[in-house]
């Protein structure tokens, strides 16, 4: 209760400090109704039957120019804790960064909690991330925001963002090593872009971790569509000196069918050497525009893992933002 207090008060204080400062607050919700259909019998998160409605992500957004060159985000995020977990949801700080305009060049500096290079660009592009993560977030290879110092920029058909950052995310540090990442994309066309991503993060006893990844997106009046592989190794000096490489690629794909509607789909393949694995997602559905900022989208999603039964889940998934 008093942790509802404490959020209720915040919030207040965010509109009050958005009209002093004629700043912004916005917001972003979606989730589900979703069925289980088949699923794993050592499945422990879904089972056949399963169903419920689940909100998977909420934003609240405070930003702010605080000066000619500066400008702020605060943004809190919460979701549901899961089926039979018991726990209310509770928010947590997503972004919280101070953005310095052309602090080095024309670049812009973001110091604090900021988004990361990782996959920001293949999600928009990919344009359902109420639907689903891409590929590298599904996967949990890396993280959408995380604590240290970035620079953003663009030099004519060029875009980078450049970052340096503890490596953990939204959580503290836990070791003396930090996480280097960065995103080079071009617009080979007005519609077609082409990017390049790299990481390495350094961590302790020699498990660094190393990620490469190529995507080619096109975003055209007609639809959208996009390509995504990727690589990750996991550095195991321990194991034998053997390294464990996660390798896969994303296919994905949308099509407007008339004014209200679009149909969209996807197709992963997630390889483990470590266990001589492949793991396969699929998802299609239909996006109808209730209104500008609400989406109803029904749609099915098949996730496959190796060795295991697949699980399939039919979602109404809804969307809305202010």
């Amino acid at each position: 209760m008093k942790k509802m207090m404490a959020f209720g008060i915040l919030m207040l204080g965010w509109v009050f400090a958005a009209q002093a400062q004629e700043g912004k607050v916005k917001g972003l919700m979606f989730g589900d109704y979703y069925y289980v259909f088949a699923a794993d019998e050592a499945d422990t998160k879904y089972s056949p039957k399963r169903n419920a409605f689940q909100f998977r992500r909420l934003y609240l957004t405070y930003q702010s120019d605080i000066a000619t060159d500066f400008a702020i985000r605060f943004r809190l995020e919460a979701k549901d804790a899961g089926f039979a977990q018991g726990a209310k949801m509770e928010p947590f700080v997503k972004h919280g960064y101070l953005q310095w305009k052309k602090g080095l060049g024309d670049a812009d500096i973001y110091l604090g909690l900021s988004g990361t290079p990782t996959w920001a660009v293949a999600e928009k592009v990919w344009g359902y991330r109420s639907v689903a993560k891409t590929v590298l977030d599904w996967n949990k290879i890396g993280s959408s925001s995380d604590l240290g110092a970035a620079l953003k920029g663009a030099a004519g058909r060029l875009s980078y963002h450049l970052m340096v950052s503890n490596g953990t995310g939204q959580g503290p540090e836990d070791d003396h090593g930090k996480k280097f990442c960065g995103s080079l994309s071009f617009k080979a066309a007005d519609r077609l872009i082409l990017e390049g991503y790299a990481d390495f993060n350094a961590r302790a006893a020699g498990l660094n971790e190393r990620t490469f990844k190529g995507f080619v997106g096109w975003q055209g009046a007609r639809g959208r569509a996009g390509l995504e592989v990727f690589s990750r190794t996991n550095e195991l000096a321990g194991d034998n000196g053997d390294d464990h490489v996660i390798a896969g690629v994303s296919a994905f794909g949308s099509l407007p069918l008339n004014a209200a509607f679009k149909g969209f789909g996807r197709f992963d393949v997630v390889s483990h050497d470590a266990e001589d694995t492949s793991d396969l997602l699929f998802i299609t559905g239909l996006d109808y525009a209730a209104a500008t900022d609400v989406h109803l989208m029904p749609n099915v999603l098949i996730e496959s893992p190796a060795g295991r039964d697949a699980n399939v889940q039919g979602r109404l998934t809804f969307y809305y933002k202010f």
